[in-house]
């Protein structure tokens, strides 16, 4: 599924939409994967748009942090 139906108002070139729905994607699949059914779509789209709209626009980094977020990722939760 792809990121594009959360966006809502959010501007983004074409880009930052790609890498925001490739980090979207691996994210979902990471989720699938660990049982955390508890998180929804929305919830992770909207942690990457957030992230996005404050510069990042890596989409491995985009994954990374959003994981770290629920728990799922080597990287420290962010405060």
């Amino acid at each position: 599924m792809p990121i594009r139906p959360f966006l809502k108002d959010a501007v983004f070139g074409p880009e930052v939409i790609s890498g925001m729905s490739t980090a979207f994607e691996d994210v979902c699949k990471a989720l699938e994967v660990s049982g955390r059914s508890d998180v929804t779509k929305e919830m992770i789209a909207t942690k990457i748009i957030e992230l996005a709209r404050s510069g990042e626009t890596d989409p491995i980094i985009l994954r990374e942090k959003s994981l770290s977020k629920l728990g799922l990722s080597q990287l420290p939760k962010e405060p």
